[in-house]
């Protein structure tokens, strides 16, 4: 049997458009991005995007469009200033910038960009107690005046400072890289994790302070501050101990 040819047209426009037409009506066919992070269903923000739906495949840009946060913020929260492009840069790349930080149990990463969102709108989130944020993040979230006396506490005990940190380059973007030379002298800025840096242990830190070491990434002088110490004579003990190791 031989099938004429508009016939066989018209077998073919039925197929590719009736499948593109069910695929829609079934949900299946997307015509653009799927990167839209699921809303609150219930209570004062019902209907807004939920930060805890943000994935590591989002870009900077997508975050900044679809929470309405300047892009500008967004790099200087995660010390990003140096990138060429930064709306292009997908939020798991933190990961690789920061890697060097997880030696000490820390992590700047994707749920860093989910509590930084939710606590920079406003919104109910419930903060992991392993998630930090860079020293910019903390003061641009302080500026905005939505934290909790329990959150800002939270992110003091939190905080990395970035001049710390040795960055990795990210997706050929970075135009330099962050390292510091650091000389092994206990200063106002140096912070505990330095001082295990540099071949101390905990142990003999805490023989000096007396008590259980605080968050590594805490400075020397503000735990000082905060347990009522004289940061004069740990600075002096702890000093005497770093001599002693060269």
């Amino acid at each position: 049997m031989k099938i004429k040819p508009w016939v066989m047209g018209l077998v073919i426009f039925i197929f590719i458009f009736g499948g593109v037409s069910l695929s829609a009506a079934m949900n299946l066919w997307r015509t653009t991005s799927s990167k839209i992070p699921a809303k609150y269903k219930q209570g004062e923000f019902a209907g807004s995007y939920n930060p805890a739906d943000i994935r590591g495949s989002y870009t900077f840009g997508d975050v900044s469009r679809l929470f309405i946060i300047p892009l500008e913020d967004l790099g200087k929260g995660f010390g990003l200033n140096d990138v060429k492009n930064l709306a292009s840069v997908q939020i798991k790349e933190l990961e690789t910038r920061y890697e060097n930080l997880k030696t000490s149990g820390v992590e700047i990463g994707t749920d860093s960009v989910r509590m930084f969102v939710a606590l920079y709108k406003g919104l109910p989130y419930t903060i992991n107690d392993s998630s930090y944020l860079l020293g910019p993040a903390v003061d641009i979230l302080k500026t905005q005046g939505n934290l909790t006396d329990e959150q800002s506490k939270y992110l003091d005990n939190h905080l990395v400072e970035l001049s710390q940190i040795k960055t990795t380059t990210l997706n050929n973007n970075t135009i330099k890289t962050n390292e510091q030379e650091y000389e092994k002298i206990v200063k106002g800025k140096t912070t505990f994790k330095e001082v295990l840096d540099w071949g101390l242990y905990k142990k003999d830190i805490e023989e000096v302070l007396g008590k259980k070491m605080p968050n590594p990434l805490m400075t020397i002088r503000d735990f000082c501050t905060n347990e009522g110490m004289e940061f004069s004579v740990i600075k002096k003990a702890l000093q005497e101990k770093i001599d002693n190791l060269k």
